[in-house]
């Protein structure tokens, strides 16, 4: 069964050739990324080992000035890109232009750093949670951005993905328009967990950090229902 699922993929794989998200010209890989492209994206290579904030070169491996005057709720950020062109094209297509290819592409970017970097000497977490949206902007948008970029994470980690037990009860400006101290309040109370994760290292996706507002009001929430270590998982830090 397994060399006929193989023989199948390179099939499909010459009929239906990958093709660049960022180009439009065949890919030349297995990925909806051609390698040009790939060179081109703005890694972060310097950041707060709490946060992600980047710092310069030779800051890397400590805290930033806000992580160290308060820590925030979660353990370590990982985030794999600079909120920089071309970046921004691929989420903002993804979130505004249902590109979803996108979001297919971003994950299996995050998935190979996770097993490649990230995870070399640490352990895996046990679950994956995609910051929730509420009803209604799901409604309004049709799908959850972070749940999408979490799918092929899940698949290439052997990851549970927990949907059911992390809700946002509060319908929030954007914060994209509001000041850092507007961001905070915007979010305050807007999310309630119904699982326990006592004991449990959980991993949290988002597609971009700002200020870091959301993903620490959410995993506030977390901690309070027993969750012993969170990590932040994103696509994109802005600077």
């Amino acid at each position: 069964m397994p060399i006929k699922n193989n023989y199948l993929k390179k099939i499909l794989t010459w009929l239906l050739p990958y093709t660049c998200i960022l180009c439009g010209y065949p890919a030349q890989r297995n990925q909806d990324l051609c390698g040009p492209c790939h060179h081109t994206l703005p890694l972060l290579k310097q950041g707060c080992i709490c946060c992600a904030m980047p710092l310069p070169g030779s800051t890397d491996g400590l805290l930033c000035g806000q992580c160290l005057q308060k820590a925030p709720p979660f353990d370590v950020t990982y985030a794999l890109y600079l909120y920089e062109a071309p970046i921004t094209k691929l989420i903002l297509a993804l979130k505004f232009n249902q590109a979803l290819v996108n979001a297919r592409v971003l994950g299996e970017l995050l998935a190979t750093a996770a097993l490649q970097s990230w995870y070399k000497t640490r352990s895996l977490p046990t679950v994956i949670i995609p910051v929730p949206l509420h009803p209604t902007r799901l409604k309004e948008r049709g799908f959850n951005q972070s749940l999408e970029i979490a799918r092929p994470l899940a698949k290439a980690l052997k990851l549970p993905i927990d949907t059911d037990h992390c809700k946002r009860n509060k319908v929030t400006a954007p914060q994209s328009t509001l000041l850092a101290a507007e961001r905070r309040d915007n979010v305050k109370g807007a999310f309630t967990v119904s699982g326990h994760f006592a004991g449990q290292h959980v991993a949290v996706i988002d597609d971009v950090i700002t200020t870091g507002s959301t993903v620490t009001e959410f995993c506030n929430v977390l901690k309070q229902h027993g969750a012993q270590t969170i990590d932040i998982w994103c696509c994109a830090r802005v600077c």
